[in-house]
C-alpha cells in the first residue's frame, strides 16, 4: 500500500501598523520686557519721643525703714533714706526723687523713592522678528491653529516659555503629523 503523505506549508501573514506622532514646531512668540521707573513721594509721619524729667523733693518724713519705689500716675517715686541719730534711732526720708515720664510728638517729613513696573509686549514671528508691539499685541486674538487641544495625540498644541535675562519669551507651537512604522 502506498502511503499518502500530505505536506503542510506555513504561509506567514504580515501586517504593517502606522502610528502618528506630533512634533512641536515654533511658529512665533511673544516677548514681554519689564522696566522699573522710580518717582519721589513725600511721606509725613508722626513720631513719638520720650524723655524723663527728674525733680528732687525734700521731705524729712520719719519712716520705719528702707522704702520701696512706687508709681504715682506717670511718676516713679524713689525714696532716699538715711539714718539720723536722735535719742532713738529712726528712719527719716530726707529726699524723694520724682521721675516723670513726658511724651512729645513731632511731625517729620521724609522724601522716599517708590518704584513701579511697566511691561512692554512684542509679538515675534518664527524668525524672532517683531511683528506687533504694545497695544497691538493685546488686541490680537490667538489664531485657531495656535489654541490648545485637550485630547492627547494628533493635533495637540502647546506653549513653550524661555527666559532671557529679564525678558520672558512665550512661543506658540504647531503640531506636524509624522508617520512612524513598526
Amino acid at each position: 500500500m502506498a502511503e499518502n503523505k500530505s505536506t503542510d506549508y506555513i504561509v506567514p501573514v504580515v501586517s504593517e501598523e502606522v502610528h502618528a506622532e506630533a512634533v512641536p514646531v515654533e511658529k512665533g512668540g511673544v516677548r514681554v520686557t519689564k522696566r522699573v521707573e522710580g518717582h519721589d513721594e513725600v511721606l509725613e509721619q508722626e513720631l513719638r519721643r520720650g524723655r524723663a524729667e527728674i525733680r528732687r523733693v525734700k521731705t524729712d518724713r520719719v519712716v520705719d525703714g528702707p522704702q520701696q519705689p512706687q508709681q504715682v500716675g506717670d511718676t516713679l517715686v524713689i525714696p532716699v533714706v538715711s539714718e539720723v541719730l536722735v535719742v532713738t534711732k529712726q528712719w527719716v526720708v530726707t529726699e524723694e526723687i520724682h521721675v516723670t515720664r513726658v511724651e512729645e510728638t513731632e511731625r517729620v517729613e521724609q522724601q522716599v523713592t517708590v518704584n513701579r513696573e511697566f511691561a512692554d509686549v512684542e509679538r515675534l514671528d518664527e524668525a524672532g522678528n517683531v511683528i506687533a508691539s504694545g497695544d497691538q499685541v493685546a488686541r490680537q486674538e490667538v489664531p485657531a491653529s495656535a489654541r490648545r487641544v485637550d485630547r492627547p495625540g494628533v493635533g495637540q498644541h502647546a506653549a513653550a516659555a524661555t527666559t532671557q535675562g529679564s525678558r520672558r519669551i512665550l512661543s506658540q507651537t504647531e503640531s506636524i503629523i509624522k508617520p512612524k512604522t513598526k
